[in-house]
C-alpha cells in the first residue's frame, strides 16, 4: 500500500487570523485537509501519560485510535543495528531508569526491554512484523545519526516493506541519495537545516517531497504559506491542542505531528463546539503582542525629547556602516542592501545621553531573520553581546517599539536589521525619552 499523494507586519499577520475566525467561527470542521496528508503520530503516539516510548505498546493504541502513519525514532546499536529510541541519553535513562553507558549491543538492548521497560520498545525486526500484521500502516522514520546508512540497511534488508516507508532527510543533499534507494515518498524535516525560509521555498520546489515539516518557530514565520505557494504540503511538530492545530492551519500548515491528537479526537472537540482558534496559546501570544505593541507606540510617540529621527536627521556621511549599500534615501525612507551575514549601522552618537530610552522601527526586511540593537554608555563606550536588545523579524513588514533601559547614559546606537544578505528598507527609525 502506498501513501495518499500527497510578513508582514504583526498587525496584518494578526487581522489574518480576525478573517479565518470571522469566516469560520468556532465550528471550524476538522477533516484531513486540502493536501489530503495523513496525520502523523509522534515517536509511535502518546501511551498513558508517556511519549516517546517508540514502543508496539504506543502503535497498538494510537492505531487503535485511528492513527495510521507513525514517526519512530531510531538509534544504532554497537553491533550495527537498527532499535527504536530516541538517544542513548536522556531516552535511556527515561525508558530503563538507569544512568546512560552509552549505546549497547542489540541483545543487551532486547534484554533492558524486557527486565527494565514498562513497554516493549521495538528493534527493527519486530517494528517490520507489526507493520506486516498492519498492513494499511506507513512508517515514518527519524533517524538521527547516519540516516543514509540506515534507509540503505532497511531497503536492503525489507525490500518488499520500502513501499510503506517515507524516510525524513535532514538535508537536502541527501534526497537523490535516499531516492537511488528505492524510496519514493520523501518528508524534508527542517530541525537541523540552517538555511533561510526562503533557502527552503526556493530548494523545495526542485524536489519531488511529499511534504516539508517544521517547528513552531518556522511555522510562526509563515512558512507554511509560502510553500502554499509553491504548492508543497507541510507539517508542524509537535502539536497536542486542537486549538493550536486551528492556528497554525490558519497560518498555511497543512498538519501536524502529533503525540495525541487523533482525527477522531478532533472531529469530537469540533462537533461540541469546544474549541476555537481563540483558545490557542500560538494565537494569544500574537494577540497579546499585537495589543503590546500598540499600547508601546502610544507611549512612545507621547515621549517629549526626541533625540533622532530618520525622517529629519539622517546624512550617509554621518552614519558608518558594515556589509550595507546604501541605495536611496526618499521621503525619510532609506533603502539598502546588505551584502553579508552581520549587516550593522552605527547612529550618531545622543546629544544629550540618557539612561532610558526606546526606538521606534518599521522597516521591510527580505526573509525571516533577527533585528538587534546595540548600545554603548558613557561607562561602557564600546558595543558588546553584554548590551544588545534583539526581536524576531518576519519577511516583509514589521513594526517595534524597543526599550532600553541601563545605570549609565546611553550615548550611541547600531542596528543591525537583519542577519541575511538581501534587500531591506527602513520606513521609519526614532529615538526618544521623556
Amino acid at each position: 500500500m502506498t501513501l495518499i499523494a500527497a510578513a508582514s507586519t504583526i498587525s496584518p499577520a494578526f487581522r489574518s487570523l480576525i478573517v479565518v475566525i470571522s469566516i469560520l467561527g468556532n465550528g471550524l470542521v476538522c477533516s484531513q485537509t486540502n493536501s489530503e496528508l495523513p496525520r502523523i503520530a509522534h515517536a509511535g503516539g502518546k501511551i498513558a501519560n508517556a511519549t516517546y516510548t517508540n514502543s508496539i505498546d504506543a502503535l497498538d493504541t494510537n492505531y487503535q485510535m485511528g492513527f495510521r502513519v507513525f514517526e519512530m525514532d531510531f538509534s544504532w546499536t554497537t553491533d550495527q543495528q537498527l532499535v527504536c529510541l530516541h538517544d542513548w541519553e536522556e531516552s535511556f535513562e527515561r525508558s530503563f531508569r538507569r544512568p546512560p553507558q552509552g549505546a549497547v549491543s542489540l541483545k543487551e538492548f532486547e534484554q533492558l526491554v524486557e527486565d527494565r521497560s514498562e513497554f516493549t520498545k521495538c528493534s527493527l525486526p519486530s517494528l517490520v512484523q507489526w507493520f506486516s500484521d498492519h498492513q494499511d500502516a506507513i512508517l515514518v522514520t527519524d533517524v538521527k545519526e547516519r540516516n543514509l546508512d540506515a534507509l540503505e540497511l532497511i531497503s536492503s534488508n525489507y525490500p518488499e516493506f520500502i513501499d510503506r516507508v517515507v524516510p525524513q532527510i535532514y538535508q537536502p543533499d541527501e534526497y537523490p541519495l535516499v531516492r537511488r534507494l528505492g524510496y519514493e515518498k520523501i518528508i524534508w524535516t527542517l530541525y537541523t537545516y540552517p538555511g533561510s525560509n526562503l533557502m527552503v521555498v526556493q530548494i523545495a520546489q526542485t524536489l519531488d517531497l511529499m511534504a516539508v515539516t517544521m517547528d513552531t518557530v518556522r511555522a510562526r514565520q509563515r512558512l507554511g504559506a509560502d510553500l502554499d505557494a509553491i504548492n508543497m504540503p507541510s507539517y508542524v511538530h509537535t502539536i497536542n491542542d486542537y486549538a493550536d492545530s486551528l492556528f497554525f492551519r490558519s497560518i498555511g500548515i497543512d498538519e501536524i505531528y502529533t503525540d495525541e491528537l487523533s482525527l477522531r479526537r478532533e472531529q469530537s472537540l469540533s462537533a461540541n463546539n469546544d474549541v476555537s482558534i481563540s483558545d490557542s496559546q500560538f494565537y494569544q501570544a500574537e494577540a497579546n503582542k499585537l495589543r503590546e505593541l500598540t499600547a508601546s507606540k502610544t507611549r512612545f510617540f507621547d515621549k517629549p525629547r526626541l533625540h533622532y529621527s530618520l525622517a529629519d536627521d539622517y546624512s550617509e556621511a554621518q552614519t558608518f556602516s558594515n556589509q550595507i549599500t546604501f541605495q536611496g534615501y526618499q521621503s525619510g525612507t532609506l533603502r539598502l542592501t546588505a551584502t553579508g551575514n552581520d549587516p550593522y549601522i552605527n547612529f550618531p552618537a545622543l546629544a544629550i545621553p540618557g539612561k532610558d530610552v526606546e526606538i521606534y522601527i518599521h522597516l521591510q526586511v527580505p526573509d525571516s531573520s533577527r533585528l538587534e540593537i546595540f548600545y554603548a554608555t558613557q561607562a561602557q563606550p564600546n558595543f558588546s553581546e553584554a548590551k544588545k536588545l534583539s526581536e524576531i523579524t518576519l519577511r516583509g513588514s514589521n513594526e517595534m517599539v524597543i526599550k532600553i533601559e541601563d545605570a549609565n547614559p546611553i550615548t550611541r546606537l547600531r542596528l543591525d536589521p537583519g542577519t541575511l544578505p538581501g534587500e531591506y528598507s527602513i520606513t521609519r527609525f526614532e529615538i526618544r525619552s521623556n
